[in-house]
């Protein structure tokens, strides 16, 4: 970095500690090996010179998606949330009962009552009937609830088309993912998101909730969709101790706005580079609701 960009990358992380404190933004981090990463963004893994620039240039412009979004697999579209869906997670929790994962085992075990609700077949009249006055936005947000625990406790018939990118609020958690035995080039990837009030449409419906989360040590935060550009602060590189800085840190005044809105980034060639990546859709959204392209 040069004096200039040095000067306004250390502006940017006082900013960010500065509103982390005030409970208005969350750092997070997500661990993977370089190698998904750029099968992800189809570049070319090479143990002694992988071509890091290229991969910068595609992930500073497209971000990290889901896997729903690399893969073939069959699944709803971000932005449904109709009665079909509702029945397809209400199948997949029944499904996730008879799984002999410990996790999962304890999960269930802990969360009785949410328990007991999927395991009466009958209740799936009932999960439809109580959301029938609920308005596109509230069953997106009731939708989402039950999603994030099915990714992740990685239920077998969801965790290959799943809507949700992993990360952590822990950084040490993120190193210990990305440190993995089959590995030696290993990545984190440094982001925020802003925190939003969320309104508890669940208990405005009557539906059934989970207290007690399967692998709470790890502290996880679930994306929707996939990690966006604009909210990727940087790549680290931990066998190399490189840190790379997204580049449109550098081309802005940095405020409040930029942690709450993401940074703002020239996507006028979007489309033509997220082609060029192993990503069979892309997203887009308004800050408020996400589609499908």
């Amino acid at each position: 970095m040069t004096n200039i960009e040095l000067e306004r990358h250390n502006d940017f992380l006082l900013k960010q500690i500065e509103l982390t404190r005030k409970r208005i933004i969350q750092p997070i981090y997500r661990g993977d090996s370089l190698r998904n990463l750029c099968y992800r963004l189809n570049v070319e893994f090479n143990e002694m010179n992988t071509n890091i620039e290229t991969l910068l240039d595609r992930l500073f412009m497209v971000g990290e998606k889901a896997q729903r979004y690399y893969t073939d697999n069959e699944n709803f579209r971000i932005e449904e949330a109709d009665d079909y869906v509702f029945n397809k997670i209400v199948k997949y929790y029944n499904d996730s009962l008879k799984s002999k994962n410990k996790n999962t085992i304890f999960f269930f075990e802990r969360n009785k009552k949410f328990t007991e609700f999927f395991m009466n077949k009958a209740n799936k009249k009932i999960f439809i009937q109580q959301i029938e006055n609920a308005d596109h936005q509230e069953r997106i947000n009731i939708r989402n609830y039950y999603l994030i625990m099915l990714h992740q406790l990685a239920a077998i018939n969801y965790k290959k088309k799943s809507h949700f990118v992993s990360t952590t609020k822990d950084y040490k958690i993120a190193e210990m993912f990305a440190n993995g035995k089959r590995e030696n080039y290993r990545i984190i990837l440094h982001c925020w998101f802003p925190i939003r009030a969320n309104k508890n449409v669940l208990l405005k419906y009557g539906l059934p909730t989970y207290s007690i989360h399967p692998y709470q040590y790890q502290r996880e935060y679930s994306i929707l969709g996939g990690i966006l550009p604009h909210f990727i602060s940087g790549l680290e590189l931990i066998e190399s101790k490189e840190f790379y800085p997204n580049p449109n840190i550098f081309k802005q005044e940095i405020d409040n706005s930029t942690f709450l809105n993401g940074l703002k980034i020239n996507q006028e060639n979007f489309h033509n580079i997220a082609n060029l990546t192993n990503y069979k859709r892309t997203l887009t959204t308004d800050g408020n609701k996400t589609w499908e392209n």
